[in-house]
């Protein structure tokens, strides 16, 4: 059988107060087994995936917010040599 935690394991596990895991994150999908009316059991393993799911949302937040910039083309010369040679006979001291 998997280990059980209460809402104030999970709680200390996340860092945040036992009326965030009750408000929020079973809403957004944490995985619960209730107990009477007002009392939460998580298995361990459920706990670890949305701490992972967290992780994921995450890192998209953080990708949609600064997102690589793209490389800039660089601008082409266009060389045109037979001008440049005649300039160079035009311009050239006898």
């Amino acid at each position: 059988m998997t280990n059980l935690l209460t809402t104030k394991q999970v709680a200390d596990y996340f860092g945040v107060k036992p009326s965030t895991i009750t408000q929020k994150f079973i809403k957004q999908g944490l995985k619960v087994i209730p107990i009477g009316q007002r009392d939460y059991r998580f298995s361990q393993k459920d706990v670890e995936e949305f701490a992972e799911h967290l992780k994921e949302l995450a890192q998209e937040k953080i990708i949609q917010q600064n997102p690589i910039p793209r490389k800039h083309k660089s601008k082409s010369i266009h060389v045109d040599f037979e001008k440049i040679r005649i300039n160079r006979e035009l311009n050239r001291v006898v």
